[in-house]
């Protein structure tokens, strides 16, 4: 079988999104699979690697922009790799990477993002790692959540949760989709429908969010 050529897959794509009538005002745009693991010295939590699985759709336009993987082999070269590293920690005013970690009522302080790695996996999506460090306060269980405020970006925790220097168990909380769409709509009615909320769309990405609880022992 020929293969397609991944510009005009890309541009086919692209036309067919334009066609359909909801693509303008439709939230979110991309969707990444986040997964944690979590540093752990003398009881603390010092730091965080944050990894970041992009969907299908938005790797190839990933690809296309940065010219990786042009002999489609799902492996990334050295230079590919060198040339494009942390592409994705340029964050705009008022996105901090959508990560907060929770000591009860009380965020603790994270630093800025330093890229750790990129490769690309089956069937064809990009997967980035990048590290924090943690400012931790106490004792108890963390609740850890990565969401987009504005929604622009779905996440959900279904990657991998580990914790290195601890004997600690997690439990993924699911987002109450049902509960959180029944708020969008009130949300886009309150501010005067869809057309409205194209270029004013409601911050409930929040509403969207799962949750990760770790309880470590000691």
């Amino acid at each position: 079988m020929s293969r397609v050529p991944r510009k005009s897959l890309f541009l086919a794509l692209s036309a067919a999104l334009a066609l359909w009538p909801a693509a303008p005002k439709a939230h979110p745009h991309i969707f990444i699979d986040a997964g944690l693991r979590l540093i752990v010295e003398e009881g603390r939590v010092t730091a965080v690697e944050v990894t970041w699985l992009y969907d299908e759709l938005y790797t190839l336009i990933l690809l296309e922009d940065y010219g990786l993987d042009e002999d489609f082999d799902l492996t990334l070269t050295e230079d590919e790799v060198a040339a494009t590293l942390g592409f994705d920690l340029n964050w705009n005013s008022g996105f901090e990477g959508g990560l907060t970690l929770l000591r009860g009522d009380t965020a603790l302080d994270l630093g800025a993002p330093e890229p750790v790695s990129l490769d690309l996996v089956a069937p064809g999506q990009l997967r980035t790692t990048h590290r924090r460090a943690v400012s931790d306060l106490g004792d108890g269980a963390l609740t850890a959540q990565v969401y987009d405020r504005e929604f622009y970006i779905a996440f959900e925790m279904t990657g991998a949760m580990e914790v290195a220097g601890a004997d600690c168990t997690d439990e993924l909380i699911r987002a109450d989709l049902d509960a959180a769409y029944d708020a969008l709509e009130a949300a886009m009615e309150e501010i005067g429908g869809v057309i409205a909320a194209e270029d004013n769309f409601p911050p409930v990405g929040a509403l969207f969010a799962d949750r990760v609880v770790f309880e470590c022992a000691g």
